[in-house]
């Protein structure tokens, strides 16, 4: 099964002679729990379809022991300097490096290629950020965001906000994935959940009919299901270019069959 979708995966790197990095994004709105596993379940499935990874964590400030997107911006050397110690993907904090790029003017098309020149070596960059600085950065773009929903009262309200934000303010269609427990679906099959209420309230007070997809939850290291194969194939689709040109063969990294324990040296 792995190979029909590396199959997928290899068409769409065929589709441009000279591919630079391409933006994809999950919005972060304060639930981890549910958000992270998945994040890290698409980098492994990216990874084993042959990309290179980055992901800009927006949710994580840069520190002198936790150097990142801040540091690339104030010495773009430095990436360089640590390319040999990069794991099958990578995980760059990112909170001051995102919000100077959305303060600086004019942002947007120039953030975006700042960030291609910083990551030349990168076949796939995540934003996980809030819905405010994603908004800023790649608002009226074709790319689809994910809002990832779990079936809790908060969760449901910081996704409906971020969820407001993006199609209104952003121009932005994201899709809702719903975080689905396993335990739970055995036990009650019909309950609604939380990606059908969000999903309820952007037709009912927003006018906008959103794409929604099921997904249980992921084990910890347990190869990604095929949902989310299906899924981090769909990110593919509406990734947009970082604007930095470089030589085909430089995409492909030899594809792994990792867990999840490779994610722990590189955060």
């Amino acid at each position: 099964m792995l190979n029909h979708f590396t199959n997928q995966a290899s068409g769409l790197i065929g589709l441009g002679c000279q591919p630079s990095p391409r933006l994809i994004a999950m919005v972060g709105h304060g639930d981890e729990q549910a958000e992270l596993p998945l994040l890290w379940q698409l980098c492994l499935s990216l990874v084993n379809f042959g990309y290179s990874v980055t992901v800009l964590d927006a949710t994580s400030p840069e520190s002198e022991a936790n150097p990142g997107l801040e540091d690339l911006l104030e010495n773009s050397r430095w990436a360089d300097e640590n390319q040999h110690e990069a794991p099958a993907w990578n995980v760059i904090a990112s909170a001051k490096g995102i919000q100077r790029l959305v303060t600086a003017k004019p942002y947007r098309s120039g953030a975006l290629h700042r960030l291609g020149q910083l990551l030349p070596a990168e076949s796939i960059v995540i934003l996980y950020c809030n819905a405010e600085w994603m908004t800023a950065l790649i608002g009226d773009s074709q790319t689809e965001p994910l809002i990832v929903a779990s079936p809790t009262k908060t969760a449901l309200l910081t996704g409906y906000i971020a969820l407001k934000r993006l199609l209104i303010t952003g121009g932005l269609r994201p899709t809702i994935v719903n975080m689905l427990q396993e335990s739970s679906l055995l036990a009650s099959p019909q309950r609604p959940n939380a990606s059908s209420g969000l999903s309820e309230c952007a037709k009912k007070f927003l006018g906008y009919q959103l794409k929604t997809v099921d997904i249980v939850e992921p084990q910890v290291n347990v190869a990604p299901c095929d949902a989310i194969q299906r899924l981090a194939l769909r990110l593919l689709e509406s990734a947009i270019p970082l604007g930095v040109t470089q030589p085909t063969a430089a995409l492909l990294r030899t594809p792994s069959l990792g867990t999840t324990a490779q994610f722990a040296g590189s955060h």
